[in-house]
Parts: C-alpha cells; sequence; structure tokens
C-alpha cells in the first residue's frame, strides 16, 4: 500500500506510453506547441478557451508543473509515437475537488479527433493514478459535452452527482480506482 501525507501523495509517473501515445509531463519548452493547440477555437471549447495571448499558455504550463511539486499530479503533453507531433494533453488536477480526490482532463487537437486518442491516454492516467494510491477520480463535464461523456463512461466512470456553476449545469462522473 502506498502511504501519503495529507499535503502530498505518492507522485505520478512524468512520462507514460501506451500503443500509439507518448505522455510527457509539460514543461515550459512545450509552450509553443501547446498555445497553437489553446488558440484554436475548434480545440480549446472549454474553460477559459480559447486562449488568446501565450502568456496564458506558459502560465497554465506553470500552474500544472505547481500541482505536480505540491501534489504529485501529472498533466501530460501527447505525443503521436509516430510523428512526435503534439495532439493534444491529458492529466490530472485539482479543479473543483481537490487535490484528494483530483479531476482527470484531456483535449485533443480538433484535427486529431474521433481516433481514440483521448480515452487511450485517460486510461493510461488512470492506471497511474491508481499506482500512485489515488483512491478516486472525478471529471467535471457539461451535459451537452457528450463526446467525453461517452469518453469517461468507457472508461468506467459513473454520474456521481450533478452541480451548477457561473456558466450552467455541471455533470459529475467519478470512478473507484480500488473497486477496479
Amino acid at each position: 500500500m502506498v502511504t501519503m501525507s495529507s499535503t502530498r501523495r505518492a507522485a505520478m509517473s512524468p512520462s507514460l506510453r501506451t500503443t500509439r501515445l507518448k505522455l510527457d509531463a509539460f514543461t515550459a519548452d512545450d509552450a509553443v506547441e501547446l498555445h497553437a493547440l489553446f488558440a484554436d477555437p475548434d480545440t480549446h471549447t472549454i474553460g477559459s478557451g480559447p486562449f488568446t495571448a501565450f502568456e496564458q499558455t506558459e502560465r497554465w504550463i506553470a500552474n500544472r508543473v505547481t500541482a505536480q511539486h505540491d501534489h504529485g499530479l501529472c498533466w501530460y503533453a501527447l505525443r503521436c509515437l509516430e510523428t512526435g507531433l503534439m495532439i493534444g494533453n491529458c492529466g490530472m488536477l485539482t479543479g473543483r475537488t481537490g487535490f484528494e480526490e483530483p479531476e482527470i482532463g484531456y483535449m485533443i487537437h480538433a484535427p486529431h479527433r474521433d481516433r481514440g486518442y483521448a480515452t487511450e491516454a485517460a486510461a493510461a492516467v488512470l492506471q497511474q493514478c491508481q499506482a500512485a494510491g489515488l483512491r478516486r477520480v472525478w471529471a467535471s463535464i457539461r451535459p451537452h459535452n457528450i463526446a467525453s461523456r461517452h469518453i469517461v463512461t468507457r472508461l468506467g466512470m459513473r454520474l456521481g452527482r450533478t452541480d451548477n456553476d457561473e456558466r450552467g449545469e455541471l455533470l459529475f462522473y467519478v470512478i473507484d480506482l480500488h473497486s477496479r
């Protein structure tokens, strides 16, 4: 059993591989490639996207690096193994549920969607969460985001609760990693 303190948990690996993807923890060196995805209105359709300033992307990466350092939560750049091209991102954030039960998130560049990359990456991240000792993981999704809802249900997540924020209804999907 992995032992965890109340402020820091076992760290997630900074690098993962799947059949088609290489997942590496973000660094400042990834900002230019990532900003191309974040600035694309067809790709960055959630949260505060699309980003209009490069500094937003730099700040986003800095926040993920801090979460990795402080809580062991990792956010990965997704690269196609064949080409090395960054096609998206996936990882864990404290989000609305806190670092004890963090949220998984993912984004795939619009031209690379509908190929199973988000599901493949998220499955690898959930395995890593389980190995790092996380007990439960959440995903908050807007009801209209049908594609994302399909992804989390394929991963074994179930609707745990609903809530509202300033932008409307949120569905919270959850998975207990110790019952897998």
